[in-house]
Parts: C-alpha cells; sequence; structure tokens
C-alpha cells in the first residue's frame, strides 16, 4: 500500500481569499461573523474545498445558499441515544464515502440537524435529519457538519469520532494543498476570483449549487451496536499509549491562536464535560463487556468477578469498582434539577486515564477493519 500523502494544515489568524488555490481546503469551524458568500463561492467553483461545522453560529445565510437547511436537533422515535440522553445522539453511515470509511457511529453533542431537498446524508441521525451533508460544487466539493463540538479533545477521545475527524482531515487534504482552520477568531481578508459582474456569476452559481450530487447509496451498516468504536486509523494508527491525543491529527499545536480559544472555549463548559464523561461510560462499558465475555447490562459484582479471573489485581479492581461507581452517580444525576453535575477537566481526563490503564491490562477482543488493496 502507497503511504499516505502528509497533509498539511495550519491555523492562521487571518486567510487571504486571493491567496487561495484550487487545491487548498477550508475548515470553518463555528463561525461568529458571516462568510464571504462570493468569495467562498468562487474558492468552490475553481476546484477549492469548504467544510463547516456549526451548530449554531453563522454559517446559515451561506449554507442557504445550497439549499442546506439547519435547526436544532430534537430527537424523533427513531433516533439512537447514549443512555437515553437526547443531548447524546448517534450518527450512522448513510452512503459510501472517504468520510465514513471504517465508521460505525459518530457522537454528537447537543448538535443540529442538517436537510437538504436532494442530497443524501453521509451520516444520519434517523430519517430527515443528518450530521453530515456533502456535495459537489462544480469541480469543489462542500462538507457539512451540525457539531462544531467534535473537533474539541472531550470529543475525540471517543474511537469513532477520530477516526471520522481523521478522514476529513486527510479528504479535505488530499490533493497536496493546505487545510486552513477557520476558527470563530480568524478573519477573511481580500476577495477570491475576479469581480467583475459578480451578482451575474453568483446566481450561474447557485443554480449549479442546487444540483450538487454524491456518490450512490452503498454503505450498509453491519450491526446495531453503534458505539463500537474499534476502528483505528487504516494508515496513520493513533498509538495505544497516547490514544486520545488531537495532535496526533495534525490538529495541535495551533500556530494561529484562534483554534486553541475555541478549544479552550468547550473545554471551561462543564455541562460539555459531563456529557463526555456520560459518553466515555458507555463506550468503557462496552468494552468491558466484550474483553469479560459478558452478557449486556452486567452486575457490578459480575464485572469484578471477570475481572479477577481475568487478572486483575485488588487494588485495580477498586479502582474499577470506584470509576464505574463515580460515572453511574453522574447518569443518575445528570437530569436532575437545578443542573447537571460539574465535572473538571482534571476529573475527566482522569476518569479517561483510568479506564484505558483498567482496560489495557484486559485481553483485547476488538475486531478490526479488513485490509483494504
Amino acid at each position: 500500500m502507497a503511504a499516505a500523502a502528509e497533509v498539511v494544515i495550519d491555523t492562521p489568524s487571518e486567510i487571504d481569499l486571493g491567496g487561495l488555490g484550487p487545491t487548498d481546503a477550508l475548515l470553518i469551524i463555528h463561525p461568529t461573523r458571516a462568510l464571504p458568500r462570493a468569495s467562498l463561492a468562487s474558492f468552490l467553483r475553481s476546484g477549492g474545498r469548504v467544510a463547516i461545522a456549526d451548530d449554531e453560529g453563522e454559517s446559515a445565510s451561506f449554507l442557504s445558499l445550497y439549499g442546506v437547511e439547519r435547526a436544532r436537533y430534537g430527537p424523533g422515535p427513531e433516533a439512537l441515544l447514549l443512555r437515553g440522553n437526547p443531548g447524546l445522539p448517534l450518527a450512522t453511515p448513510h452512503v459510501e464515502h472517504p468520510l465514513t470509511e471504517g465508521v460505525r457511529g459518530v457522537v454528537a453533542n447537543h448538535p443540529a440537524t442538517l436537510h437538504h431537498a436532494d442530497l443524501d446524508p453521509v451520516l444520519l441521525f434517523e430519517p430527515g435529519s443528518a450530521l453530515v451533508l456533502a456535495g459537489a460544487v462544480d469541480e469543489g466539493r462542500l462538507i457539512v457538519i451540525g457539531d462544531s463540538s467534535l473537533f474539541i479533545n472531550n470529543m475525540l477521545r471517543f474511537r469513532d469520532n477520530r477516526r471520522f475527524v481523521g478522514n476529513l482531515l486527510r479528504y479535505l487534504g488530499e490533493r497536496g494543498g493546505r487545510v486552513l482552520v477557520v476558527s470563530p477568531e480568524t478573519r477573511f481578508e481580500g476577495r477570491h476570483g475576479a469581480q467583475r459582474d459578480a451578482l451575474a456569476r453568483l446566481e450561474d452559481w447557485l443554480a449549479r449549487a442546487a444540483k450538487a450530487d454524491l456518490p450512490p447509496l452503498a454503505l450498509r451498516l453491519l450491526t446495531l451496536v453503534l458505539l463500537a468504536i474499534l476502528f483505528v486509523f487504516a494508515v496513520s494508527t493513533l498509538p495505544r499509549r497516547s490514544p486520545y491525543s488531537a495532535a496526533e491529527l495534525g490538529l495541535e499545536p495551533p500556530r494561529g491562536g484562534g483554534y486553541a480559544s475555541r478549544v479552550s472555549f468547550f473545554a471551561r463548559r462543564a455541562d460539555a464535560r459531563v456529557h463526555s464523561a456520560l459518553v466515555y461510560k458507555y463506550e468503557l462499558e462496552e468494552e468491558l463487556t466484550q474483553r469479560l465475555g459478558l452478557p449486556r447490562s452486567p452486575r457490578l459484582k459480575d464485572v469484578l468477578d471477570a475481572a479477577a479471573r481475568a487478572g486483575l489485581s485488588t487494588s485495580e479492581r477498586d479502582a474499577l469498582r470506584q470509576l464505574l461507581v463515580t460515572l453511574d452517580r453522574l447518569r443518575a444525576q445528570v437530569d436532575l434539577p437545578p443542573k447537571p453535575p460539574t465535572v473538571s477537566p482534571t476529573e475527566l481526563a482522569r476518569m479517561v486515564d483510568t479506564g484505558e490503564r483498567l482496560l489495557a491490562r484486559l485481553p483485547d477482543v476488538s475486531p478490526r477493519a479488513d485490509a483494504r488493496p
């Protein structure tokens, strides 16, 4: 297998739109100001790629040019939720696309839902409610993601979320150009493309954008156990010694400061941390049942007895007991008034580190992706 091309990622504080080339790509995360619609349109038409991750920022006006509708997601009867939490829906692959390679289920955090009259979603919550849309605009590509928090460290703790982000970065950068991460603080300067008769050309572009197309539907889910976040990157495998490092995805260290500010903003949100802890609770319990050969929803005593048979020491079993009890307590308290419990960054990191250390002591029976030529 040929080695994957290196993806060049930058996080500038300002971007010269006139300097963007057709092999470049933009990853726009939670814009807080109106996007430069005409310049981005010209960039897409010239072959550029634009990914927008936004649930409640200022991208709606730009997305409306493509006929993309965005609304706050309210789970319906067919929604798949982690532990019944409506703030943590699961999106599953719906079409065969480079973004879904090796992805079985992506965990979203209070996302928006996306809809387009003609496009099939790449990742779908339930019929009519998409997390990710992708389509062609002339020679360019547009990807729309209804959750900006997928890129923060807390959400990158989960395997399929990391896989999806890795797929996205490779897809954006596969032609050898730069991938520019646009944070809320990033400034756009200049204009892309010739500006003569811009309105007439924009109207023509809108007509073309309305006919954006996706590859045909091909991917079928193999199982409804959606948070089996067990795949690793096919080419650039994340090492188990530091499986949650965003630096492994090329996202750190940010050189422009804006993206770091966005990550820092989410890291300070107690509600985001408690929900991330609950997502980790689900993943940890799934891993434990598989590695210990237990049925679903086992009793705590059964888990600890199986852990003893698997070779965990008394101190390790005590740590496992305390971790599972702590996570169960968070789950019981999260929906109680007046607000969810508070989880500090240190507490979240300690819970995840403890769980991963204990899992590393158990036999790994995770399925692996089939090798591809």
